[in-house]
């Protein structure tokens, strides 16, 4: 398969939807009570947001609709880790933002 714009959003949906499997009826204490459901969910955030940071900036020009300047912003903080995960930003990602992006990204590829 072709590596364009079609294959990294479909590869970052997958992530979503492993990410949605994973925190499944989680709340914010499983993710300090059980650190491997944490990890697990921010690999797949990370890995999400690689995906997205391939996508060329022709197609991020043509979308601005999607907030494509704070995806990199989440990806650095998680991979950066400044000053550790917080808890709260990860949790409010897998209940809202991530969900929301999900229906985004879905409406472009169909």
């Amino acid at each position: 398969m072709e590596k364009n714009n079609q294959f990294y959003l479909i590869k970052t949906i997958n992530e979503i939807d492993t990410i949605l499997e994973y925190s499944k009826d989680v709340k914010i204490e499983t993710l300090i009570e059980k650190p491997v459901i944490l990890d697990g969910i921010v690999f797949r955030m990370i890995q999400m947001s690689e995906h997205m940071n391939n996508i060329t900036q022709e197609f991020k020009l043509a979308h601005p609709n999607i907030d494509w300047i704070s995806i990199k912003g989440f990806r650095n903080r998680l991979v950066h880790n400044y000053g550790g995960v917080d808890l709260k930003f990860v949790y409010n990602a897998i209940n809202e933002d991530i969900p929301n992006l999900k229906k985004e990204l879905l409406e472009l590829i169909s």
